[in-house]
């Protein structure tokens, strides 16, 4: 009888001791609601430059769908004329119907600094984009901020990848409006705007500013306004009106832009991932931020768990 005693004493201590680091658990999730600071959001922005960096320039080399993605792009490539032509008919027509209920006038048109990018849709982005950060700013929001910084970002990322890099390095001509008719006299009828898709590696030194020689692959408006989307749609957790307005912004002078169809899928594509590098880095870089580490708050609670049908007790320990 005392022998059965002990025996089951001793299997009562040892499941109590062994399920004791079984049911214990670490809770590491990132704690929303503490906020980051002003300064913060600006130095977690910055410092991941070199980060966005290393994921744009691998991308190519670690994509696991290139063979694929490259198969589309050739095929886009070799249909643009058809493509591009169906667009210019069909398509860039309905900007009327853009700019008869939407209208991006000259924000600043006697600031001779501001001018040039005040001008048009641009502008209104630009100042769009100002104006939400320093709301933020005022209001202590820190998704506004968070978006407004991220977004200029994204932004000039795009212009250095898409502006400066591709384009001098792609050197592709931008198709003739309209492609096939030789009859035309107007600017976008003639050299360099061309009516073969395949007049590439017209080589250039980098333009800083708009030029129509060998600038057409990719869009870079169309990189801008969905590295624009990409970003937004993320931090405020909404796709529609980030898309909407991109795609309304990119119709509204889309003839202006005079592309290709597959720059314009190339430009939306680059401008999506860019926004997605730019919001994903931020984030694992505030989630180790030493602001928060600080503010973040620890807990511990004991109680009593239960762990492959063994009763005993735990320990929860979060922050």
């Amino acid at each position: 009888m005392y022998k059965s005693i002990m025996k089951r004493c001793a299997l009562l201590v040892a499941a109590l001791f062994f399920s004791l680091p079984m049911v214990a658990q670490l809770d590491f999730e990132i704690d929303r609601t503490v906020k980051e600071t002003r300064v913060g959001i600006v130095r977690n922005a910055l410092l991941t430059i070199d980060d966005d960096a290393k994921a744009i320039i691998n991308r190519p080399l670690k994509n696991p769908n290139l063979s694929a993605n490259g198969v589309k792009l050739f095929a886009m490539i070799v249909t643009d004329y058809q493509t591009t032509k169906f667009f210019q008919e069909q398509i860039e027509p309905l900007d009327v119907h853009i700019r008869s209920v939407v209208s991006f006038p000259s924000l600043y048109p006697n600031v001779p600094v501001l001018g040039r990018w005040g001008g048009g849709v641009d502008g209104w982005m630009y100042t769009g984009v100002t104006a939400m950060y320093a709301a933020g700013v005022l209001t202590g929001h820190e998704k506004m901020q968070e978006a407004g910084i991220l977004t200029v970002k994204a932004v000039v990322e795009s212009y250095v990848v898409s502006h400066v890099l591709l384009k001098t390095l792609v050197a592709r001509h931008r198709p003739a409006r309209p492609l096939g008719d030789y009859s035309q006299t107007d600017r976008d009828s003639q050299y360099p705007f061309v009516h073969s898709p395949l007049d590439f590696f017209n080589f250039h030194v980098p333009y800083l500013h708009s030029d129509a020689y060998g600038t057409g692959f990719p869009s870079y408006h169309a990189t801008m306004f969905f590295a624009f989307a990409s970003v937004n749609a993320r931090v405020f957790d909404n796709k529609w009106i980030p898309y909407g307005l991109a795609t309304t912004a990119l119709l509204y002078d889309i003839r202006g832009h005079n592309h290709w169809v597959s720059e314009l899928v190339a430009g939306a594509v680059i401008g999506e991932f860019i926004g997605k590098v730019v919001y994903e880095n931020y984030h694992e870089r505030r989630s180790t931020s030493d602001t928060l580490k600080k503010k973040r708050k620890y807990r511990t609670q004991m109680g009593i768990g239960q762990n492959f049908g063994v009763v005993g007790p735990s320990i929860a320990i979060n922050w």
